[in-house]
């Protein structure tokens, strides 16, 4: 089977899959790494360093506590001489040297080096007091910074993160829209003092602040977006830094004496703090001296003073970097200094906005501490929505409405894209996609996740002409490892599940086991806010997979959700235990046996989903619409192609149309066409009912299993607003179809012709548009589901949902062999409408529904039947052809026969046909179908009416050999084998009567 898909008409461009989502953009920073350090030191400044100072352990350690995955490998020489020979052969990316280098002078030795290769050396002494006897900075050169250590490593991480963010901060800035603190400060006791600080509360309250971010990934990619912290050493220096990087500028630390004009000057500091107020006047300053006097100074222009020699000193400068950098919490305050409110994440930020007095509001706001709060977080784009805009602007509660409507904005643009760990207290209602437990997300879950993903990096409601909201459902995943806890604590029910035993026992046995209580309580927190109905998905590591999907194999279960919270935890803890269980039921078994799966393999990730569906007359809840989409039409009419796709709609849960059932369908590329052409097709294959969840149900339990809450009514019931929307009216009286809902006028037909004839709303272009970004984006065919409500209020945004998508496996390969032609009188049956790829030369078995006795009302009685041969043959390992009337598989017995998996599991050739008075279309659309297509069983759909495609009834019913027969069942076997030829690309397929000499 090939992984390339042809079908897309949408322009390659329009999507731009080359476009990065907004989390890619972290990993575009930091580009720029220190990897490999040389340590230049004499064997007493090296015993000094390792003996006395464990310095690989400590530089280690310092890595691991700031959470820094970048530990760089040192190198350790011991004279200048060997590292000149090192640095020719090895690519370092800095050299670190101490003073004694025995006969050669460190700043020579430093030229020498970078004669060799470019990259920074940096001097590093052990005592303060050479100080005083270094040369003058003018005459440095080959040296690019001097560091004092005192014993502690992190100033080992202090130049490492220094030269980084030197190396990085021109990329960054602009890409990244990263943030900047400039340090001015010549002393080198004293910046190697600073700086390690700096460095080490920064990593610490990044980690601090993003801990409870998306997830642990993101989280790490955030650390990237970290201020870089730029030290200057001149007035020049540090002029040049702020001129440019002044619109990334949050905070200047800065001395007050340094070199000016190549002199020292006394007041230097003073100036430039005052030049950059002039156009910043917001902006954080902190001017540091070890004169008290500036203390004075610093005060008027609005600085924070940082005594030098106080005993306090790195306390103070810690404190102004929580405070008034934004890295600590929030700290509302009125402007006389009174405190009203503390927050110290997001989602606590809003809540405190809500009730704060509006005075702290408009002092925050015009004094841009909102923004450089955000900023901190690496929330750049709302951050600078909001810092230029004015208080002014507003009323009072309007000041407080926009900043709560861009905190939502954060948390909703956060939602997008990436998978959000559970967190009870960073945890905000908007957030759509969360993971509740750890663990793999399961196949249905991860193709939940890629929507999202999807829908927030290339915005594809942007691109939708309409007035359209895309979206998925909230969504909550219970990873796989609850599943394996939930079995690991009730360690019997591996005994009872793996076993043969019915599965109504495995299902009891699973209830009586108690899931954690961690995982319920959580339950109980989030349905405090999750109202509304609810669906309880399975998304085993197997489901939805490229080639065997099992869809539909495992459970769903709707909880109408609406009773006390005591009713509502016990029924959504019994639904995630019955989905873990349907990992053991026999369908289950059956097909993971049939695709080569082991039923172990299948551990149980859980889906918790809201239902898309509003509240409707009868205490029945629904959507508008819901529907399945494909890549590929294996039964295309007119001049459509295979590649043109397929669609279904259906009024109600999908339910009809996954399970089998009746509706509507058209092909995206050409909505308008109807695949009927004759009134009484029209009536025929018409909807005739729907599924919805039973809000009035007293049921407590899942006595009726997934069934428990749902009904299935007539059309009739339906909500009249909705089928004004989407139904046409059959006229008894003149017997003819009218163009939209008359109520009383007719029966209400379910045609979409609205919206799919006249483009009310705009189904076939984002079908299309959607299809055709999934197969590029997971480089097949794809599947989707959806679902949406259509508002009553004209101008109101129609949401479309989308539920699942996964990826369709076409039946692309060739043959081996081509397709024979065949003498008419030697075929039993042919077909143009069928799936698969593939010759079987070894079948002898038939099982067939006899014409004579077929009763579309005892469907369910075929059933098991048909499972008693099925498990015969299946015991024998003996491959049969099943020959059926109607739709396998359907939910509706009216329809076909509605068998499950396991009961038709031995079969490798399925014939859906139909009689005089049956007539039913084929399985395309549903779950059971998309089963049969990835377990490349042959399939055959053989119209009753057609004139090409046949079965031979008369030699079928001629045949002597009967094996079983039973009231509704008959299973022949021939001497000789059956030929099985079917081409899914030229849509051909035959089965060949036993006897004729194929031999080539």
């Amino acid at each position: 089977m090939t992984n390339s898909s042809p079908h897309t008409y949408v322009e390659e461009d329009e999507f731009g899959l080359d476009h990065k989502p907004k989390y890619q953009i972290f990993h575009d920073l930091m580009i720029k790494r220190i990897n490999r350090v040389l340590l230049v030191s004499s064997y007493y400044d090296n015993f000094i360093l390792e003996e006395d100072g464990r310095l690989s352990d400590q530089i280690f350690e310092e890595f691991h506590n700031l959470n820094l995955r970048t530990l760089p490998s040192i190198t350790r020489v011991a004279s200048a001489k060997e590292a000149l020979i090192l640095v020719k052969k090895r690519a370092f990316d800095l050299v670190i040297t101490m003073r004694r280098l025995g006969d050669i002078d460190p700043f020579v030795f430093g030229q020498q080096i970078k004669q060799i290769r470019d990259i920074p050396v940096i001097l590093l002494l052990n005592n303060a007091s050479i100080i005083p006897y270094l040369p003058d900075p003018t005459k440095r050169q080959g040296i690019d910074r001097i560091f004092l250590w005192n014993g502690d490593s992190t100033v080992f991480v202090a130049i490492i993160k220094h030269l980084e963010d030197q190396l990085n901060v021109a990329h960054d800035t602009e890409v990244g829209l990263v943030r900047v603190i400039i340090v001015v400060e010549d002393s080198i006791r004293y910046f190697s003092l600073f700086l390690p600080l700096i460095y080490s509360e920064l990593m610490k309250q990044t980690h601090r602040l993003i801990s409870a971010g998306i997830n642990d990934f993101y989280n790490l990619l955030q650390m990237r977006a970290r201020p870089k912290i730029l030290l200057a050493c001149t007035y020049e220096e540090a002029m040049n830094y702020y001129q440019t990087y002044k619109n990334y500028v949050i905070g200047v630390i800065s001395d007050v004496r340094f070199p000016r004009e190549g002199k020292i000057d006394k007041e230097a500091g003073l100036t430039f703090i005052k030049e950059i107020k002039t156009n910043n006047l917001t902006l954080p300053t902190a001017i540091q001296s070890s004169e008290l006097r500036n203390k004075q100074r610093a005060k008027e222009l609005g600085a924070y003073f940082i005594h030098k020699k106080s005993r306090r000193l790195l306390q103070s400068l810690k404190e102004f970097m929580l405070r008034y950098l934004g890295f600590g919490d929030f700290i509302f305050q009125l402007a006389d200094g009174t405190v009203v409110g503390q927050a110290k994440n997001i989602l606590e930020l809003s809540q405190v906005i809500a009730v704060v007095p509006d005075e702290s509001l408009r002092y925050h706001g015009s004094h841009d501490h909102f923004s450089g709060w955000l900023m901190n977080r690496a929330e750049f784009a709302i951050a600078q929505k909001i810092k230029p805009v004015k208080v002014t602007d507003f009323t009072e509660e309007g000041l407080r409405q926009f900043l709560l409507d861009s905190i939502k904005a954060i948390l909703v643009e956060k939602s997008g894209g990436v998978v959000h760990d559970w967190d009870r207290e960073s945890h905000h209602p908007a957030i759509r996609f969360t993971r509740l437990r750890p663990g793999s997300l399961g196949g249905k879950g991860r193709g939940i996740a890629f929507l999202q993903f999807l829908l927030n990096t290339f915005l594809l409601a942007d691109k939708i002409s309409r007035n359209v909201d895309i979206r998925i459902p909230k969504t909550f995943v219970i990873g796989t490892s609850e599943f394996d806890l939930f079995m690991q604590e009730n360690d019997k029910l591996y005994d009872i599940a793996l076993s043969d035993a019915p599965d109504e026992e495995i299902k009891k046995n699973f209830l009586k086991a108690k899931i954690s209580n961690s995982l319920e309580d959580d339950l109980r927190y989030i349905l405090k806010d999750l109202t509304g109905p609810l669906s309880v998905r399975s998304s085993s590591l197997l489901e939805d997979s490229q080639y065997q999907p099992f869809a539909g194999i495992f459970e769903t279960y709707f909880l109408p959700n609406n009773q006390d919270m005591k009713t509502r935890v016990k029924l959504l803890c019994n639904a995630i235990k019955l989905v873990f269980a349907s990992s053991f039921v026999r369908k289950a078994k059956s097909y993971a046996e049939s695709t080569d799966q082991s039923i172990e393999e299948s551990k149980m990730a859980v889906v918790i989903q809201q239902v898309v569906g509003k509240r409707h007359p009868g205490e029945l809840s629904y959507p508008s619409f819901s529907g399945v989409a494909s890549s590929y039409n294996y039964y295309p009419i007119s001049y459509m192609k295979p590649s043109d796709r397929i669609a279904f709609l259906a009024l109600g849960l999908g339910k009809t149309i996954v399970e089998g059932g009746i509706s509507h369908r058209f092909c995206p590329k050409y909505p308008e066409i109807s695949f009927y052409s004759t009134h009484d097709q029209i009536l025929e294959n018409s909807q005739k009912d729907f599924f919805a969840i039973d809000l009035a149900s007293p049921a407590t339990d899942f006595t009726e299993g997934e069934n428990s809450f749902l009904v299935k009514t007539s059309i009739f019931d339906a909500d009249k607003e909705i089928l004004s929307r989407i139904a046409d009216t059959y006229d008894y009286n003149d017997g003819v179809l009218r163009n939209g809902y008359m109520g009383d006028m007719g029966a209400p037909i379910i045609t979409f012709s609205s919206q799919l004839k006249y483009g009310t709303f705009p189904f076939a272009e984002i079908i299309a548009k959607i299809l055709a970004l999934g197969e590029r984006a997971m480089g097949c065919s794809v599947e989707i589901e959806f679902a949406g409500n259509f508002q009553p209020i004209p101008k109101k945004r129609t949401t479309f949902y989308l539920l699942q998508i996964r990826p369709f496996v076409e039946q692309d390969e060739q043959l081996s062999e081509e397709i024979i032609s065949v003498p008419k009188s030697d075929v039993f049956a042919c077909s143009s409408q069928i799936s698969g790829n593939r010759i079987i030369k070894d079948i002898h078995d038939i099982v067939f529904v006899k014409p004579e006795s077929f009763d579309k009302l005892k469907t369910r009685k075929m059933v098991a039947e048909i499972d008693q041969i099925n498990q015969s043959l299946r015991g024998q390992e003996t491959p049969y052809i099943l020959l059926v009337f109607g739709r396998l598989g359907t939910f509706d017995p009216f329809l076909g026969i509605p068998v499950k998996w396991n009961h038709i599991s031995g079969a490798l050739v399925l014939i859906e046909t139909g009689l005089e008075n049956f007539q039913v279309e084929h399985s395309q659309g549903s779950h059971f179908f998309q089963n049969i297509t990835t377990a490349n069983i042959g399939y055959f759909f053989i119209n009753y009416k057609s004139k090409k495609d046949f079965i031979d009834w008369e030699w079928l019913n001629n045949q002597k050999k009967v094996i079983t027969e039973t009231d509704y069942i008959r299973h022949i076997q021939t001497e000789n084998p059956f030929l099985v030829m079917i081409d899914g690309r030229k849509r051909e397929g035959i089965v060949v009567k036993p006897g004729w000499n194929f031999e080539r």
